[in-house]
Order: C-alpha cells, then structure tokens, then sequence
C-alpha cells in the first residue's frame, strides 16, 4: 500500500511539472512581437486592378541597377536617373517630381557626389579643410553647364506603407501607425551624350591648382560610371503581391 501511494505520488507530482512546463512555454510562445520600425506596404498603383508591385520597383529597395534595367528593358547604352520622393500628399509628389523636380534633384545627386569624391579624394592627399571646401565649390559648380537635355521618363510608381509608432510596441489599431507615400521615377539619357555633357563641363573648370587639377579626370570617371540610386529601403512587401526575381 506504501509502495503503491508513493508511486500515485510520484506520478501525480510529476504529471503536475511536466504540466508546468508545457504551460511556461506555450506562454512564452505567445509573447507579442515588438515594434520593428519597418514600413509596410499597404497600397500601391495598380492594386485596384489586381497588379503586382513591379520588380524594378523592388530592385530599387535592393540598390540594384542591374535588376532595373533588366525589368524595364533599358539598354547599357542609356545612363539611368532614379528620383524617389517621399510625402503625406501623393498629387503634390507627382507634380513636383515630375513637373519641377526633375533635373534639379538629378543635379543635387550629381553634386553630392563631387563632394564626396572631393572630400574622400582629397583626405588621402592630406589636404586641409579650406583645400577640400575650394575643390568642392569650383566642381560642384561644373553641373551648371550640364542642362542633361534629352532626358526620358522611362517609368513611374507609387507605393503606400504604414510604420509602427515608436512608441507603440504591439501596433494594432490604424491609429498606431504613420503613413506615407513613395513615388518612384527611372529617367534615362542616352549616355554618349551624357558623357560628352559631362567632360565639356569638366574642361571648362577653371582649375590651375597644381594640388586638385587631378580631380578633373577622377571626378569625370566617377560621374561617367556612377548610377544615381536613392539609398535601399527595408520595406516589406509581405502584405501586397509583388514580382519576384531570382537574381538579388
């Protein structure tokens, strides 16, 4: 009889941690997922018409040139321009992307290049701050005299996405997220003309410092080569259909 409530005990005292434990982790299993930051998307041009978001859209997030050019079907022998704006009132960014914006934004990105060409160029050279301010005013100057005529819209998009609040950590409410919109536009300019603009415009740089009169042939490589891509994006896209493609 002993042997018999000892082993009842042993059972019951084992079935009641066995028990514990399989509680513990389903609660630990259902422990809501914290606020990440990440946009989603949520809507998007074409959506009303059951289109996926396009994979020159994606490859844009991914920072990959290949890929646009590859869904777009534009030729290695046309230089690519990608402007991304970002606001609250999608008719306002489309107008002013497409209406004003255009070559003045392609110029900012032209020139915020040659300043960081100058400025990391420069500082290998050991030069000091004043050389590197001159350097950078008399090229950035240089995309006065580039009117990059010619240019084409090969396409454009729009994308809307939600974010989580920072200071909401388990989002569930519309109330709980900001939102914005994305329009994307790829210009292209066929690039023998956008080298011979640039490298007139190089020449004409009235640079006789014996010092930066290198940066001429570097900065005209860098400009020739360089495709002007906004920064990539961590957008989720896991809420929409969209293109896949095998290449990353």
């Amino acid at each position: 009889m002993k042997r018999f409530i000892l082993s009842v005990l042993t059972v019951f005292a084992l079935g009641t941690m066995l028990a514990s434990c399989g509680s513990t982790l389903k609660l630990k299993g259902e422990e809501p997922v914290m606020n990440t930051g990440r946009p989603e998307v949520i809507d998007y041009q074409g959506l009303a018409l059951g289109s996926a978001v396009p994979e020159w859209v994606i490859a844009i997030g991914d920072g990959s040139e290949r890929r646009v050019r590859k869904s777009l079907d534009i030729p290695n022998s046309k230089q690519i321009f990608i402007l991304q704006n970002k606001g609250n009132d999608l008719d306002f960014l489309k107008a002013w992307t497409d209406q004003v914006d255009a070559r003045a934004e392609i110029a900012a990105s032209v020139e915020q290049t040659i300043a960081q060409t100058v400025q990391s160029e420069m500082e290998v050279r050991q030069a000091d701050s004043q050389q590197k301010a001159k350097a950078a005013k008399i090229y950035s100057a240089t995309m006065t005299n580039v009117t990059l005529n010619g240019l084409s819209k090969e396409d454009y998009y729009w994308i809307k996405t939600r974010t989580p609040k920072l200071d909401v950590k388990n989002p569930r409410l519309a109330t709980d997220y900001n939102y914005e919109y994305t329009y994307y536009v790829v210009y292209t300019l066929d690039k023998d003309l956008y080298e011979r603009q640039v490298l007139q415009a190089m020449d004409d740089v009235q640079d006789n410092d014996d010092q930066t009169t290198f940066l001429k042939d570097v900065l005209s490589e860098k400009l020739i080569s360089t495709i002007l891509m906004p920064e990539t994006e961590d957008i989720s896209f896991a809420y929409v259909p969209y293109e896949s493609s095998d290449e990353k």
